[in-house]
């Protein structure tokens, strides 16, 4: 599975591309007063404007080199700070074989690179640039659905990983490890690893391999539809 574009929600569309494309030096695709689509290795970014009152909660990560993970960590923290979690600001999945380390943009999303020991292709560099990140690789999906959403997700083949047991209460890995994307389904007020910010069911567009849309409401209506 290829996250290949994710439309998210800001209240500051300007600040959001000032951020991700003149601080990180993502490259910018399109600008509009309404909205901005951000290139981030293979996959885009769009942050379209929504109005103040709506609630909304981001988390993804960013598929980084097998072998930049150290280099990509010091990349983050010349232009953010990193989050800290019992005293450590990076982390090891055994699980998953990564080592990932965590940052907030201007709205309180929560950025992880992410280099997964086994999948994330090797690249030779002495220093990490943005030119680096492959591909988004993970993606958050909340909602208070959470058997409704995944089997709507199974009937388009995309189940837990390794056929793992679909958690209400935690986080479910969706899609196939092996490809490097996968969706994060789990339920709100969750909190998020490396952060006090509890989880919401927030409007989110999110295209598979190209020809799948994922949908989710800001009330939590959750739809997928053919491209």
């Amino acid at each position: 599975m290829k996250i290949t574009k994710v439309k998210l929600y800001a209240y500051d569309v300007h600040k959001m591309k000032e951020f991700y494309c003149n601080h990180l030096g993502f490259a910018l695709i399109t600008n509009t007063d309404h909205f901005v689509d951000i290139a981030v290795g293979e996959s885009i970014i769009t942050f379209e404007k929504i109005p103040s009152y709506v609630k909304k909660q981001y988390h993804f990560a960013l598929n980084i080199p097998c072998n930049l993970f150290q280099q990509g960590k010091i990349w983050v923290k010349d232009r953010a700070e990193l989050l800290f979690s019992e005293g450590q600001d990076e982390v090891y999945y055994d699980r998953l074989k990564a080592h990932s380390c965590y940052f907030y943009d201007p709205e309180g999303n929560i950025i992880e690179l992410i280099s997964r020991q086994e999948v994330n292709q090797k690249q030779d560099a002495d220093s990490f640039s943005p030119e680096h990140v492959l591909n988004i690789g993970e993606m958050n999906l909340t909602s208070d659905a959470i058997d409704s959403v995944a089997n709507s997700l199974k009937e388009y083949g995309i189940k837990s990983m390794n056929n793992n047991e679909i958690r209400s209460d935690a986080l479910t890995f969706m899609g196939n490890y092996e490809d490097g994307a996968n969706l994060l389904l789990g339920p709100s007020e969750r909190i998020w690893y490396f952060s006090d910010k509890k989880a919401i069911v927030s409007p989110i567009k999110i295209e598979i391999n190209k020809n799948l849309q994922l949908c989710m409401t800001e009330n939590g209506d959750f739809t997928i539809s053919q491209l």
